[in-house]
């Protein structure tokens, strides 16, 4: 498995999540007689940047590796790693019930990973 693609996309998600909280609500778009407007802050535009790498990661991923596997994984780990920015960057809590979530996830990654990458 290609670990330095896995961690580019999980970071480019990370902080598409991360950079379009902090752009809050900037997207503004309009239709009117005279024309659309479309507007949108700097960090929500960083937000779609990061959001559009990591798709491009994830079409590569897809491709080059077992469905049942990478989706799981790759989703779980983005998953664990928005709590933690969500902690650090925003203080949101980690509660009860977000740390057993976690320990669940990290279960369900090793048993998946117990046969295999390529089984």
């Amino acid at each position: 498995m290609n670990y330095l693609l896995c961690c580019l996309y999980l970071i480019f998600t990370t902080c598409g999540v991360i950079f379009m909280k902090l752009g809050g609500d900037s997207l503004k778009f309009s239709v009117a007689a005279n024309g659309i407007a479309f507007k949108i802050g700097i960090l929500t535009f960083l937000g779609f940047v990061f959001y559009l790498l990591s798709f491009i990661l994830w079409q590569k991923l897809l491709v080059s590796y077992n469905i049942s596997f990478i989706i799981p994984v790759l989703t779980s780990l983005s998953q664990i790693l928005s709590v933690i920015a969500a902690f650090i960057i925003f203080k949101e809590p980690i509660t009860t019930y977000k740390v057993i979530g976690i320990v669940l996830i990290i279960g369900g990654i090793a048993l998946l990973s117990l046969k295999g990458v390529n089984s």
